[in-house]
Protein backbone atom coordinates (compact mmCIF):
# COMPACT_ATOMS: atom_id res chain seq x y z
CA UNK A 1 0.00 0.00 0.00
CA UNK A 2 1.31 3.45 -0.86
CA UNK A 3 0.92 6.36 1.52
CA UNK A 4 -0.26 9.74 0.25
CA UNK A 5 -0.26 12.57 2.76
CA UNK A 6 -3.55 14.42 3.20
CA UNK A 7 -3.67 17.92 1.76
CA UNK A 8 -3.59 20.82 4.18
CA UNK A 9 -7.00 22.31 4.92
CA UNK A 10 -7.96 25.55 3.20
CA UNK A 11 -11.00 27.76 3.68
CA UNK A 12 -13.48 27.56 0.80
CA UNK A 13 -14.36 30.86 -0.84
CA UNK A 14 -11.37 32.72 0.64
CA UNK A 15 -8.97 34.15 -1.96
CA UNK A 16 -5.30 33.29 -1.44
CA UNK A 17 -2.54 35.31 -3.14
CA UNK A 18 -0.63 33.33 -5.78
CA UNK A 19 3.11 33.89 -5.25
CA UNK A 20 4.50 31.98 -8.26
CA UNK A 21 3.61 29.52 -10.99
CA UNK A 22 5.96 26.78 -12.19
CA UNK A 23 8.74 28.42 -10.13
CA UNK A 24 8.46 31.83 -11.82
CA UNK A 25 6.46 35.05 -11.40
CA UNK A 26 2.96 34.95 -12.88
CA UNK A 27 2.66 36.86 -16.17
CA UNK A 28 -0.87 35.91 -17.28
CA UNK A 29 -3.76 33.54 -16.61
CA UNK A 30 -2.50 31.34 -19.43
CA UNK A 31 0.42 30.39 -17.13
CA UNK A 32 -2.10 28.19 -15.26
CA UNK A 33 -3.33 26.23 -18.31
CA UNK A 34 -2.21 22.60 -18.65
CA UNK A 35 -0.04 20.80 -16.12
CA UNK A 36 0.84 23.37 -13.49
CA UNK A 37 2.40 23.83 -10.06
CA UNK A 38 1.77 27.08 -8.22
CA UNK A 39 2.19 28.42 -4.72
CA UNK A 40 -0.20 30.43 -2.64
CA UNK A 41 0.40 32.37 0.54
CA UNK A 42 -1.53 30.41 3.17
CA UNK A 43 -1.45 32.42 6.39
CA UNK A 44 2.13 33.54 5.76
CA UNK A 45 3.40 30.12 4.68
CA UNK A 46 3.81 28.78 1.13
CA UNK A 47 1.42 26.04 0.01
CA UNK A 48 2.15 24.19 -3.24
CA UNK A 49 -0.68 23.15 -5.55
CA UNK A 50 -0.06 20.64 -8.37
CA UNK A 51 -2.75 20.14 -10.94
CA UNK A 52 -4.29 20.55 -14.36
CA UNK A 53 -5.76 23.90 -15.43
CA UNK A 54 -8.30 24.93 -18.07
CA UNK A 55 -9.57 28.38 -18.99
CA UNK A 56 -13.22 29.03 -18.19
CA UNK A 57 -15.29 32.21 -17.86
CA UNK A 58 -12.37 34.67 -17.56
CA UNK A 59 -10.52 32.51 -15.01
CA UNK A 60 -8.67 29.19 -14.90
CA UNK A 61 -10.05 26.16 -13.08
CA UNK A 62 -7.23 24.05 -11.67
CA UNK A 63 -7.98 20.52 -10.50
CA UNK A 64 -5.52 19.97 -7.65
CA UNK A 65 -4.02 16.48 -7.75
CA UNK A 66 -2.53 14.29 -5.05
CA UNK A 67 0.92 14.36 -6.68
CA UNK A 68 1.52 14.63 -10.43
CA UNK A 69 -1.21 12.66 -12.18
CA UNK A 70 -2.76 11.54 -8.90
CA UNK A 71 -6.35 11.66 -7.71
CA UNK A 72 -8.29 14.94 -7.69
CA UNK A 73 -8.27 16.67 -4.29
CA UNK A 74 -10.12 19.93 -4.91
CA UNK A 75 -10.79 22.53 -7.60
CA UNK A 76 -9.25 26.00 -7.50
CA UNK A 77 -10.45 29.06 -9.42
CA UNK A 78 -7.51 31.30 -10.36
CA UNK A 79 -8.31 34.85 -11.44
CA UNK A 80 -6.96 38.41 -11.55
CA UNK A 81 -7.87 40.44 -8.47
CA UNK A 82 -8.94 44.08 -8.40
CA UNK A 83 -5.35 45.18 -7.68
CA UNK A 84 -3.96 43.15 -10.61
CA UNK A 85 -2.56 40.34 -8.44
CA UNK A 86 -3.42 36.71 -9.08
CA UNK A 87 -5.72 35.00 -6.59
CA UNK A 88 -6.83 31.40 -6.09
CA UNK A 89 -9.82 30.13 -4.16
CA UNK A 90 -11.65 26.86 -3.79
CA UNK A 91 -15.37 26.43 -4.41
CA UNK A 92 -17.91 26.06 -1.65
Amino acid sequence: MTYSPSPQPVISGVPYLVTDVNGAPVTSLSDFVGTVAFQIDKDGAPYLIDGEGRERDGAVRVHEKNGRGGKDIRVWRVYVGADGGYLAETSL
